[in-house]
């Protein structure tokens, strides 16, 4: 599960949220355009029934009025009689009403009756609503009015319904066209409330859907995860255990060498001793083969110690006697050891002790057995004319610090982990001429952490290695458990001055 994009829930609630908002707005501008359609229809047949009924009062009692008021001025036909008389009968009529005004226009469009008198004689011939009426067709229009001037007073802020219906005469011919407006302020504010309840409705539910499948989906996601892991973990454990069987396996055809090889030496010089064949009564002969013989069971013993003391540490009983130790005293006393060996390879061996340097706390035949492995392998791993430097000194922190470097053979970073690795061992020629188990490593820095101290392993292939442990000083030793790997690769290789 990559975390460089978006999870599985992230991109789900993305696109879940865009289309439920996407939802929300359709429907809810479905209903609106729904009711505002319904309300349009309802106060179009609201309209439409009015103006019939006054169009029928109003008509059949002035219509000969009405079709020749074209031939009166305006002013002359707002103070008619008969003018004053319908706008009489219909304020009579309106009274409680939702209607704000009423208007007749004749045959050519002119206004020849308004219950606004000023608007009488205006011209509405081009007017989209007139024209539809004049042609026999009912028509309406919904506009919001800022200011408009009603029957009998100017109303602020409303929302007027304008129906056009044509007046037709018993003859069937249209004789004018009737004009009604209606105020529906208070229907469309009834639209409105009823559409912020549906909003509130449908955003909750479409919110409470949202949630719950981004829950879904997010347990969902954790249950793979939690799969992926596990899965993941089982992968790795059974890659390690391949590969820890692997490995065995690999030691096991080792030992199967390496314990062959000095149980051949000790059995064959000792059966020669044992038959006493010609040629083995000096006594130089017999020195021989008898140091033959101690030097085979020596490399035996070493490699069955390293198995022992590997199968202690993985199974936590290596136990330790910790104290004072003199670091100096133990340092020169394992030079001392390797320094015949080093001289027969013409390998130089250089060492460098600090000053004034507080006495080490920790089991010193245990930190003598990480020493030892890690100069026997300088000297082992080092060509002739080559170089191995020593420096014991103090870390910043108030550690002991040990440091073997050499001009070696080097390991190539990619095998640094599998040295340090229980049964690992690196397959060049040069180290197959050596042999050994593979646990040295693994060994050494197990015991330097079980002390509490950290190992690092640099190496640059061809130009040699640098192993640094430290010890803690008394009193700052840390549990082993919690210790952390440091292994560092292809850092320069300098030895402190």
């Amino acid at each position: 599960m990559a975390d460089l994009s978006l999870s599985l829930t992230k991109r789900f609630a993305l696109f879940a949220g865009l289309v439920v908002i996407a939802a929300s707005m359709l429907l809810i501008s479905m209903y609106k355009q729904i009711a505002s359609d319904d309300l349009n229809a309802m106060a179009e047949r609201s309209n439409i029934a009015v103006a019939q009924i006054f169009s029928n009062v109003v008509w059949d009692a002035h219509a000969g009025f009405l079709t020749t008021a074209h031939f009166l001025t305006p002013e002359a036909i707002r103070r008619h009689p008969e003018t004053l008389a319908i706008q009489k009968s219909l304020l009579t009529r309106m009274r409680g009403l939702s209607i704000l005004k009423i208007k007749i226009y004749d045959q050519n469009g002119l206004t020849v009756f308004s219950t606004e008198l000023a608007q009488i004689g205006e011209d509405k011939s081009s007017n989209d609503g007139f024209l539809s009426a004049r042609t026999g067709h009912r028509a309406s229009e919904l506009t919001h009015r800022d200011s408009f001037s009603g029957l009998e007073r100017t109303v602020e802020n409303r929302d007027v319904l304008a129906s056009y219906v044509p007046i037709i005469s018993a003859s069937g011919s249209i004789e004018g066209v009737f004009e009604v407006y209606y105020d529906v302020t208070d229907l469309l504010a009834t639209i409105h409330r009823r559409q912020f309840v549906l909003q509130v409705v449908v955003g909750g539910t479409f919110l409470l859907l949202y949630l719950l499948l981004i829950l879904g989906v997010w347990r969902s996601e954790r249950q793979t995860k939690r799969h992926y892991v596990k899965n993941l973990d089982l992968a790795r454990a059974a890659a390690r255990a391949e590969e820890s069987n692997r490995l065995k396996s690999e030691f096991l055809a080792t030992m199967s060498h390496e314990l062959r090889t000095p149980l051949n030496a000790i059995l064959g010089f000792s059966e020669i001793l044992k038959s006493q064949m010609p040629g083995t009564n000096s006594d130089e002969t017999r020195r021989e083969y008898a140091d033959s013989i101690w030097s085979s069971g020596r490399h035996l013993l070493n490699i069955v110690d390293d198995v022992l003391d590997m199968s202690k540490v993985e199974a936590g009983e290596m136990p330790l006697d910790r104290g004072e130790f003199d670091a100096v005293h133990l340092l020169e006393s394992c030079l001392r050891l390797v320094e015949k060996q080093a001289e027969g390879d013409d390998v130089e061996l250089i060492s460098n002790i600090a000053s004034d340097l507080p006495p080490a706390f920790g089991d010193e035949r245990r930190i003598k057995q990480v020493l030892l492995n890690l100069l026997s392998n300088a000297v082992k791993f080092t060509p002739q004319g080559g170089r191995i430097s020593v420096w014991l000194g103090v870390t910043a922190e108030g550690a002991l610090q040990f440091t073997v470097a050499d001009t070696g053979i080097g390991i190539q970073p990619g095998d640094i982990e599998k040295v340090l690795t229980p049964f690992g061992q690196v397959e060049t020629t040069y180290a197959r001429r050596f042999g050994g188990t593979g646990l040295g490593l693994p060994i050494a820095k197990s015991l330097v952490e079980m002390h509490g101290g950290s190992f690092i392993l640099e190496s640059i292939l061809g130009e040699g290695t640098k192993v640094s442990f430290t010890l803690p000083p008394k009193g700052a030793v840390k549990d082993a458990a919690v210790a952390e790997k440091a292994v560092a690769v292809g850092t320069p290789l300098a030895v402190p001055a």
